[in-house]
């Protein structure tokens, strides 16, 4: 049998501002790092879909994504999935947000 912790005591635990503070900075760090990665295999679609004669995009594709996230997140998920879908829209931005430059940029 497992010790639990009073009432008392978790409530207190669960109270220290510091501990939840650094419980979301490690999930915002995650989420970033989560979300370079969708948009690197993104792009990474949408170059095999161009080498393969089709369109970049597929639509279908994208209304299930904003559908799944709708239903799991409400309509704040649909607004999310949004914006994922526009970040991959860019193709002057790189995974990073910043503008990717060709050598003979200036």
């Amino acid at each position: 049998m497992s010790e639990r912790p009073a009432p008392a005591h978790r409530a207190a635990a669960d109270q220290d501002p510091e501990r939840h503070g650094e419980r979301l900075r490690e999930l915002d760090r995650d989420l970033i790092g989560l979300i370079q990665l969708r948009l690197r295999e993104d792009r990474l679609l949408q170059g095999a879909r161009r080498a393969a004669g089709l369109p970049r995009t597929d639509l279908a594709r994208e209304n299930a994504v904003l559908s799944g996230y709708r239903e799991a997140l409400g309509p704040a998920g649909a607004q999310l999935a949004l914006l994922l879908i526009g970040m991959t829209r860019r193709p002057d931005q790189s995974a990073g947000g910043r503008e990717e430059r060709t050598p003979h940029d200036p």
